[in-house]
């Protein structure tokens, strides 16, 4: 389970986030949904260990990720916004960077995300759907029980948004969690609960709660 307990975040005078709280249970995907620049991906970037809370604490299992990066490396898995490949090595040699061997996990998850044809390209030479994808699949490599997942199907065809969001909902099947960014209104509608974030607060709801055009409304309103 995960547990976020009054995590604040600032920036220069700005304050991003302010008391934000809730839990994650194992098996359920969390949307964290607002206006661009409203601190989804500061939430995201403290939860994988990226960026220092100012205040709060988040802990993954009963763990205290307080206590130093080998707690975000033991359970977390996490793909961000920007591009985080190495673009002059190969997709091979990103993945093994990554923690690949020759295993039957590698090995599916090469397979999931269609990766096999193209393992000897230099990454600077992808597309930018390929290299999300590639970005995905290297943060599932040793299957952690936690996946932050920044705008996951950015740049992704129809065909592979489909792709990653059957596999979002086979990884759930199998207790992972899932906490992400997303404008993608199938993705706010499949998830268990989705958080609106808007003046460093979240509001909360659950999956039966969920309607599009509250939250439209909400985050629009002044």
């Amino acid at each position: 389970m995960i547990a976020v307990s009054q995590v604040k975040k600032k920036f220069g005078r700005k304050q991003i986030l302010r008391d934000i709280s809730f839990q994650v249970k194992c098996g359920e995907c969390v949307a964290v949904v607002g206006r661009n620049g409203c601190g989804k991906s500061t939430l995201l970037q403290i939860m994988a260990g990226i960026l220092k809370a100012d205040e709060g604490s988040i802990r993954y299992f009963g763990q205290d990720t307080g206590k130093g990066k080998k707690v975000f490396r033991k359970y977390c898995g996490y793909v961000p916004q920007e591009n985080p490949l190495m673009e002059e090595l190969s997709v091979k040699d990103n993945l093994k960077l990554w923690g690949a061997g020759r295993n039957a996990a590698s090995e599916k998850v090469i397979e999931q995300f269609g990766l096999g044809e193209i393992m000897h390209m230099p990454v600077e030479n992808l597309s930018g759907g390929m290299k999300r994808r590639l970005s995905i699949a290297c943060a599932l490599l040793e299957w952690p029980p936690v996946l932050l997942l920044d705008e996951p199907t950015t740049a992704l065809d129809i065909y592979y948004q489909e792709n990653v969001r059957q596999w979002m909902g086979q990884y759930r099947e199998m207790n992972g969690i899932i906490v992400m960014t997303t404008h993608d209104e199938k993705e706010i509608l499949a998830a268990d609960r989705c958080l609106i974030m808007k003046d460093g607060v979240i509001t909360e709801l659950e999956g039966k709660d969920i309607d599009l055009q509250k939250i439209r409304d909400y985050i629009a309103a002044p």
